[in-house]
């Protein structure tokens, strides 16, 4: 039987291209839909198996006896392969992510997740300031897949030491000698080991994080110290046909079935190993399987895989914000959009770069250097554009003093009134509560009444719909207890809350049927929200304090911030447009009116501030007072909103305090 030899002088091995194609193809159509191929993730694993084979191969190429040049040569080439299409990258959705996206919780992790990319730990960035990686939030960020390349890059940072140390005492009878070819196996050990404890008490760690994933990527450098030791070379067609067939099988099982709620351990087995199966069957010998990945159409998107895997991302989130993707037209103008800017970054970045006959020709620790110098740069570049949205801006939500509702400065005139001077506003609530801050700060700078915020996001207070879970009555034991420490007869104590149903969020329009039925459960549940709410204001009020609640104030089913732009009003989420029937309204909150009468019947002294009059004063509500935004999102009031609410607010607290 006649072999042939695949693996050229140069080391390259055309199916392996394939390989990452199948990989890339997989991550990119999870993403378009995940219902097409539900465990499309896991095309991941497959790059970082291929990234450790492919990376032990160039190492150990390096003719360099000492350990600096050995690492300088490795990282000059590692940035010259990774940098120029990153930076691009993430210069370019930078500067689109600041003109088309406005500032919001659902957008406000991703400017961080950016710059950390720079220096190759967006994962931990992901960690610190996201939700986990199939939350609604993660959907929306441009830059949530620079994660896989962040654990590339740390591991590029560490291998190197391995690697070295084991070409420096491999054919050495010294102790290094005899524990050198032990060292990258049981460090493989021991990050699996990692990685399944991880999958079950920190998901998002085994997830994101190089200690969980490094199995992972020294299974492929196992694999080729194994081939440079002539060990697990295929040396006929029908065995090298087995291990492909059986790596398609094992691969193909992963990116059905994998299960993201036990990722990587042990699901990621299966594209593991199956891809060792497949690099072990190509690498040697050629059979009849072989062919298919000889394919010219599926080396070339292998080739360009990187570039394709940089951009189809934030293609798909800028979409996602803008004209959305449910539409055919749409999906197919994100694809086209995904490979031309592949192509592109491909053809005039990656290859032209790698191929400079200028940069090979300096020494490695200029290019390195250099290198480091660039990125450096057009981190401070990005960290500007970032800085500048407010001015960069095509939105609408530029006008941020009318649609945030920060603690901005009055712009009134009026003198603070010496009777409120002494008086204190203590504001205990969730995020409805930090809306209020416009407000707040324009009866500081006005009234000289001092307020002191105890805000969490996601833990609302006697919000009459849900009790609280045990994280929020923690918060909320605290904050009392702070209250009660501070706070002297007569000042007011305002319980702010959303205190009717959700109809959308930030991301997504609730299902009416839902919404209907979570109304409903409050409603079943009155006596104990009722018993939780009368347990707060009867401590407040023995310590003659006086106690405020926020009635329901209307809410939408698309968020203005979203739907306010030429750009994303036809966005799906828009669709129910910005405005709702007043009595839709009514009915909606008629649960929570009636477990309101009963606590002011049960304390006379309680104040119900009423807000929905002066937010919607016609039969249809709106989300706009004229051209102003009265709310920022589907049920979070905006700065303009405050101060619409600021007379009504006033009137009350002058009617208590006089």
């Amino acid at each position: 039987m006649t072999l042939i030899k695949k693996m050229p002088s140069s080391g390259y091995i055309p199916e392996i291209d394939s390989l990452r194609a199948i990989a890339v193809l997989s991550v990119i159509l999870f993403h378009f839909n995940p219902l097409i191929l539900p465990g499309g993730f896991s095309g991941v694993d497959v790059f970082f198996v291929i990234s450790g084979y492919v990376v032990s191969s160039s190492l150990a190429k390096s003719q360099h006896r000492h350990f600096i040049g050995f690492v300088l040569q490795f990282y000059s080439r590692r940035i010259i392969r990774i940098y120029p299409a990153l930076l691009a990258c993430l210069m370019i959705v930078g500067l689109l992510q600041t003109l088309l996206v406005p500032a919001s919780w659902l957008s406000q992790s991703t400017n961080s997740t950016a710059l950390y990319a720079f220096a190759g730990i967006s994962n931990y960035a992901l960690i610190w300031f996201n939700d986990g990686y199939f939350s609604p939030r993660i959907e929306f960020n441009a830059f949530t897949h620079t994660w896989s390349l962040a654990v590339e890059e740390q591991f590029y940072l560490l291998f190197p030491f391995i690697f070295f140390i084991w070409i420096k005492h491999k054919e050495q009878k010294t102790f290094m000698g005899r524990i050198t070819p032990y060292l990258l196996p049981l460090l493989f050990i021991v990050s699996l080991v990692y990685s399944w404890h991880e999958t079950q008490s920190a998901p998002n760690h085994a997830y994101y994080l190089l200690p969980s994933r490094f199995w992972e990527l020294a299974s492929g450098a196992m694999l080729f110290i194994c081939h440079q030791q002539n060990k697990l070379i295929i040396q006929s067609k029908h065995n090298s046909n087995f291990a492909i067939a059986l790596g398609i099988i094992l691969i193909a099982i992963g990116f059905i079935y994998s299960d993201p709620k036990s990722f990587p351990f042990p699901w990621a087995l299966l594209a593991v190993s199956g891809t060792l199966c497949l690099i072990t069957g190509v690498a040697n010998t050629s059979g009849r399987l072989a062919s298919i990945l000889q394919f010219p159409l599926l080396v070339y998107i292998g080739k360009i895989s990187y570039s394709l895997y940089l951009w189809h991302w934030p293609v798909l989130v800028l979409f996602r914000w803008t004209t959305g993707l449910d539409h055919p037209s749409n999906i197919l103008a994100a694809a086209l959009a995904t490979g031309l800017c592949s192509i592109f970054s491909y053809h005039f970045l990656e290859r032209p770069i790698r191929q400079n006959i200028f940069i090979h020709s300096k020494r490695d620790w200029q290019i390195a250097g250099g290198g480091i110098s660039i990125i450096l740069l057009c981190f401070i570049s990005t960290q500007h554009i970032f800085k500048a949205q407010p001015r960069l801006s095509l939105s609408v939500t530029r006008d941020v003093q009318n649609w945030y509702p920060e603690a901005w400065p009055s712009a009134s005139n009026e003198q603070k009134t010496a009777i409120f001077s002494h008086r204190k506003i203590f504001v205990l609530g969730d995020s409805h509560a930090i809306a209020y801050r416009t407000m707040l700060q324009k009866l500081s700078d006005e009234q000289g009444i001092e307020v002191l915020p105890y805000s969490a996001a996601g833990c609302p207070v006697a919000n009459l719909r849900q009790t609280a879970d045990s994280q929020c009555a923690e918060f909320i034991e605290q904050a009392l207890r702070q209250i009660e420490q501070t706070a002297q007869a007569g000042d007011l104590i305002f319980l702010a809350s959303l205190r009717m149903p959700r109809l959308s969020d930030q991301w997504t329009t609730f299902i009416e049927a839902q919404v209907l039925d979570s109304n409903q459960k409050a409603d079943e549940h009155r006596n104990q929200v009722l018993a939780e709410a009368e347990n707060i204001i009867s401590r407040l009020e023995k310590r003659s304090l006086i106690v405020m609640l926020d009635a329901p104030k209307p809410v939408f089913k698309s968020p203005p911030f979203r739907c306010s732009d030429w750009f994303n009003a036809s966005n799906p989420i828009c669709q129910s447009g910005l405005s709702i029937k007043r009595s839709y309204l009514q009915e909606m909150s008629k649960p929570a009116f009636t477990t309101l009468a009963a606590l002011q019947k049960n304390h006379p002294k309680l104040l119900i501030w009423e807000t929905f009059s002066a937010l919607c004063p016609s039969e249809t509500c709106s989300a706009f007072d004229q051209q102003l935004p009265l709310f920022f999102d589907g049920d979070h009031l905006s700065a303009h909103g405050n101060r619409v609410l600021y007379p009504s607010f006033l009137a009350l607290l002058r009617s208590m305090w006089r």
